[in-house]
């Protein structure tokens, strides 16, 4: 058995352009919206370890609702040959854990037709870590056993803390892209084209 984990925006989800579209009606400059884009997917603000008090979770609960309230309206596609490529892989056990809202994600994975025992938004809990550890133990399975695939640095320094590090792999389509994710990640590691990811299942 195969226990796969993936992000969702920039790995399943094509939702960059639209999030940019949608932060820019909310009256965002676009110089802003890349700033605090950069800064963001490389060094979360709501790991684990930053212990953030409940004011900061209610607060940061309310942005990512309207956010996704609004994401989910404007709409978004799916990438779709990444998800037949994952479906092609045998003998899998598939979850999602995502910083974003349930409010655009769950409908969207419904398109799939996949089989997702689990799909862990910003909802459920505001650390990856946490999520992770959560997916894992409902599985049965060391944490160390499971692959997880992202397109951010701050997903991979966040995840190598309780995760074996030659599990997690970088998907280039997404938001910061092959040059950025090449920081935390040796080019093994990093899947340039939607099919690469049967390199990793293929022995």
């Amino acid at each position: 058995m195969k226990y796969l984990i993936f992000d969702f925006d920039g790995v399943l989800g094509d939702t960059y352009n639209p999030r940019m579209e949608v932060l820019l009606e909310a009256g965002r400059t676009k110089e802003d919206i890349l700033q605090h884009t950069e800064q963001y997917f490389s060094q979360s603000s709501h790991t684990r370890d930053l212990n953030l008090n409940q004011e900061s979770i209610l607060k940061l609960q309310d942005w990512v609702t309207n956010f996704g309230t609004l994401l989910h309206e404007k709409g978004f596609d799916l990438f779709d040959n990444f998800i037949e490529e994952i479906k092609r892989i045998s003998d899998t056990k598939i979850a999602v854990v995502s910083s974003g809202s349930h409010i655009y994600i769950k409908p969207k994975l419904k398109e799939t037709g996949m089989q997702f025992t689990h799909i862990l938004t910003f909802e459920d809990h505001h650390s990856k870590e946490e999520k992770v550890e959560a997916i894992c133990k409902d599985w049965g399975i060391s944490v160390q056993d499971a692959y997880f695939f992202t397109d951010t640095i701050s997903d991979v320094k966040e995840l190598e803390n309780i995760m074996d590090k030659s599990k997690i792999y970088g998907c280039a389509w997404g938001y910061q892209g092959k040059e950025k994710l090449s920081t935390v990640l040796d080019q093994d590691h990093i899947l340039h084209n939607f099919s690469d990811i049967q390199n990793i299942f293929k022995n």
